[in-house]
This record gives C-alpha cells, structure tokens and sequence, in this order.
C-alpha cells in the first residue's frame, strides 16, 4: 500500500504490494537551509491499486513545483487530502496552507474574505481586513469546489493567479502577492465552461497540472484495504476490542457501488463496529440509491422491484435465495434502505447468514 509520510517526505511501499520505493528527495535549497519547517500533522494514502498507485506517483513531482494543480474527483474520493500532501511535501511547507470552500462563501462576502478590504470600503467596514492570500503569502491556497466560484469573481482569480496580484476593496492599487494555488472539484469544468459557467482561461491556468482520483467502485483492490484500517481504528477509538468482517460482509463490500466513495466507507464501517454485538461485523448500513453514472437504464426485462409494503415471511425468503443473502444488492433490487430490511428480518425472525454462499 503506498503511504504518503509528511516528515519522511517520502512515498513508500508496504504491505500487500511488497515493495519499498524510496523517493528522491528534491535538491535542498537555501530557502530549504534557513526555514525549518514547522509541525506537520501526520496523513496517509493507502492503496494497492496500482492504477491508483501511478496516480498518487504524482504528488511527490508536482509537490516540488510552484505551478497550479488542479485535483478532480467524485466527492469522497480524498481530494483534500491529495492537496494537503501537495502542501507537505513541498518547500513551502514551512508556511500556512490555507482552504477556502468555494460552496460555502457567499458572493457578496467572497470578495473581502479573498481580496481583503479597508475601513471605510463598505458600510461597516470599520478596520482593515487581510484577504485570504495576503494571509497565505509565501505559502499555498486551497480551493475546494472551485466550480463553485461566483463567475464575477473569476477573473480577478486569474489575475491573482497569472499576475501574482490582488486589490483589496478600497485600495487604490494592488497588492503583491506570492501564492502557490491548489484547486479541487467534483464537477465537470470543461462542461461548465461550454456553459458560461467558468472561464476558459482560468481552467487553463488552473488545470497546468492535473490529477484525478478514480471512484471507489474503480478500486476494487482497496475496499477490504480501506475497510480492515477502518474497523481497526474504529475500534481502538471506541474501546471495541478485535473486530472484523464475516465473510459475508466483506463479498457484500465488494459488490456494493458506494457512491460515497472512501468518506461513505469510514462512515458505514465506523457505524457497523459501534452496533456491533460482538467481535465480528454481520451488519451494514448502506444506502441503496446507486451512483448516477452506475444507474441501471430500466428496460422490459428489468428484474427491479419495488415493494411498497412488508413482504411476506415466504416472499422475503425467496428474494433472499435469489439475492443469495445479499442484503445491499436486495435492497437495491427493491429500491429500500438495508435498515427495512433487516426490520423485516427481524419482524420474521429469519437469518440472514442462512442464505449466503
């Protein structure tokens, strides 16, 4: 599995791949010599994926650059992560990295909370207000769900970006500044753009360099992975003793889509271990909706059923033989929620365990 370490700064190899790569660390610099860096928290990338693998090869490349990275992803696909470790293995680590969520920022405050103001540039503008790259100079500036991004405040990103300049509102010129810039986004730039809902030329300065981290249903070598790291930390936190996966559950993993990706993962493990009984896992709690680009076209032979109501002890029966005790792939066979599942289960007092392979 590869580790990403941000002390080491290196990218080993460990566990069921079996190997130890070393990376090459970066010629030291004079900057490198009179800057210590400052405490990094500790984060980690597992995979033995090896398609994942020449992705996350990137990051220790592009780490050593000041150019723009531009990460794309489903949500929960680890992108924030992905640019932490860009931070940390770079020779401006030594400076804050700073997120912004492009979502949460609302056009009229986006301005000042970049830009930065003046006393007086606004009503209640009493003081003067440091925008988010003043605040990164010399260090990196993460935006997270760029698409987001008010189209107004476009181009003054790809000014700060192209220039390295900012004007705070109420200045009467612009503001040096020196940022390394991250970006991140679920959504299809490209499209947005041939919609007029970005701008060409700041996806061309932001996309320089580009990484895109595949779904969890693409990885199907790290769900088990991600799944045992997870139930073991799980319940350490929680003072659960050894807990693992039947072997029912783990073919139930494999099968399920998991739209979440990695986020919807931890969540469902770390819910399993906490109403776990005993010291292994024989229930999950997983969402039945399947992921948009993994949604079946429904046609005259579809096998799909919906039951509105509680089946009968005979009918539940059966569609558990058909689903070989699959309780995710039944759930999305009749469009219910595991949770009304296991309550018709338990309304029967049928066990599950007796239909599975």
């Amino acid at each position: 599995m590869i580790r990403i370490d941000r002390r080491s700064l290196e990218i080993r190899d460990r566990g069921p791949i079996g190997v130890t790569t070393p990376l090459d660390r970066p010629p030291r610099k004079r900057e490198e010599t009179r800057k210590k860096p400052g405490p990094v928290k500790r984060s980690w990338i597992y995979t033995q994926d090896p398609a994942f693998q020449n992705v996350l090869d990137r990051i220790p490349l592009y780490a050593r650059t000041d150019l723009p990275v531009l990460i794309t992803g489903e949500p929960g696909t680890g992108k924030e992560l992905v640019a932490e470790a860009l931070w940390a293995l770079s020779l401006r680590r030594a400076q804050p990295l700073l997120k912004i969520n492009c979502a949460s920022i609302s056009e009229s405050l986006a301005n000042s909370e970049l830009f930065g103001h003046l006393p007086g540039a606004f009503t209640n503008a009493l003081r003067k207000k440091r925008g988010k790259f003043e605040l990164a100079h010399q260090g990196t500036l993460f935006f997270d769900e760029i698409g987001d991004l008010p189209l107004s405040l476009q181009p003054r990103l790809l000014r700060a970006v192209e220039q390295g300049e900012v004007e705070p509102i109420g200045s009467e010129g612009p503001l040096k500044v020196n940022v390394r810039l991250l970006a991140a986004t679920n959504q299809n730039l490209r499209h947005m753009e041939s919609q007029g809902k970005f701008r060409r030329d700041l996806y061309d300065r932001l996309a320089t360099l580009l990484i895109h981290l595949p779904p969890l249903r693409e990885r199907r070598g790290d769900i088990l992975l991600l799944a045992n790291y997870y139930v073991w930390n799980a319940a350490k936190n929680y003072n659960k003793g050894m807990v693992r996966f039947s072997a029912a559950i783990e073919k139930e993993m494999l099968n399920y889509a998991w739209p979440g990706n990695i986020r919807e993962l931890k969540n469902v493990v770390t819910r399993a271990v906490l109403l776990c009984q005993g010291s292994i896992v024989k229930e999950l709690d997983l969402d039945p909706e399947p992921h948009p680009s993994e949604a079946p076209t429904p046609d005259a032979n579809s096998s799909v059923t919906t039951l509105p109501t509680r089946p009968s002890a005979a009918e539940l029966e059966n569609l558990l033989r058909s689903a070989q005790g699959n309780v995710s792939a039944l759930s999305r066979r009749l469009n219910v929620c595991t949770k009304t599942i296991y309550r018709w289960l338990r309304h029967y007092n049928i066990q599950v365990d007796n239909y599975r392979n």
